[in-house]
């Protein structure tokens, strides 16, 4: 991976450390999806899940890791800072080694390996840029994290798209596809890594205060019809337009080891510092193989 995007994130979350405070009511929200997922998932005598992925995890702040390892028996934690996400298990009151790190991984691979020579589109680079973009639309990615009960991004698709940004620039030629390569591999990911049946939670911002004001002033009855309202102006982060990525996962619904049912969750807002955030979620279940019926038997006894 190339040390100067890799840098970019790992600064992000030195920057990000202390905001434990700011983090509160965005954390909440994430946690109570978690929570219910959890308990509609867990079996057993001590209702636990078997395992949960966090991907994007970095400082955990975006999620209560106390309280995750209260309801699953093994937690994975993905992320390019491997110093971010040991500090927080450092830092917890009680070590129970129910924790698996797996840093640093390139959620996105190969897409922080890249230069912007990669994505030419010129006829001599044609063939390796289409190689590129399939790569990056695979499903395959962060390999040694086994199949989990329940997958949690947590607000990764815009950093993945930043860093596309940094390489190639919005006005660049293969920007688009690359960037609807990035999101559906990333849809395909979360979905590998799920068991038949689990439950992925996509959660994802969408625009910020900068572009959008009344953000700072929204109700929670408000701003369902503020998003709906930003989102037909085309005011939001590229790639995270909600309509897109849930068109996306109604294709991938057709696949045997798709989604089974997607529910959309609504919006959030989230304050953070000067600048103000709208989330949104999609709660995803996956497949699970269908029963096939035992032939029967026509023998006469």
């Amino acid at each position: 991976m190339r040390s100067d995007l890799v840098r970019t994130h790992i600064d992000r979350n030195r920057e990000t450390e202390g905001l434990t405070t700011a983090y509160t009511s965005h954390r909440d929200q994430i946690m109570q999806l978690i929570t219910s997922t959890a308990a509609d998932l867990a079996d057993g005598e001590d209702q636990k899940c078997s395992s949960i992925v966090l991907l994007g995890a970095g400082n955990c702040l975006d999620v209560d890791l106390a309280g995750v390892a209260e309801l699953f028996q093994t937690i994975h934690l993905v992320d390019l800072d491997e110093t971010a996400v040991q500090s927080v298990i450092k830092a917890l009151p009680r070590q129970t080694g129910q924790f698996r790190v797996h840093a640093p991984a390139d959620i996105a691979e190969p897409l922080l390996s890249l230069t912007s020579r990669d994505f030419r589109p010129e006829d001599d680079n044609r063939e390796h840029c289409m190689q590129v973009l399939q790569a990056l639309s695979s499903e395959n990615g962060v390999a040694d994290v086994p199949e989990a009960d329940v997958v949690v991004s947590l607000c990764v698709l815009s950093q993945m798209v930043g860093s596309l940004s940094g390489l190639i620039g919005e006005d660049h030629p293969t920007f688009v596809n690359a960037l609807k390569a990035v999101r559906m591999g990333h849809l395909r990911r979360m979905l590998s890594l799920l068991r038949p049946g689990g439950v992925a939670i996509f959660v994802s911002d969408i625009v910020s205060s900068d572009t959008a004001e009344q953000l700072t002033t929204a109700t929670p009855e408000q701003l369902p019809e503020i998003v709906r309202t930003l989102v037909a102006d085309r005011n939001f982060f590229s790639g995270t337009n909600p309509s897109v990525v849930l068109s996306e996962l109604n294709v991938l619904s057709r696949l045997a080891t798709g989604p089974d049912t997607v529910h959309t969750i609504d919006p959030w807002t989230w304050n953070l510092g000067d600048r103000t955030y709208a989330v949104y979620a999609f709660r995803i279940q996956k497949k699970t193989p269908e029963t096939v019926a035992p032939a029967a038997d026509d023998t006469a006894e």
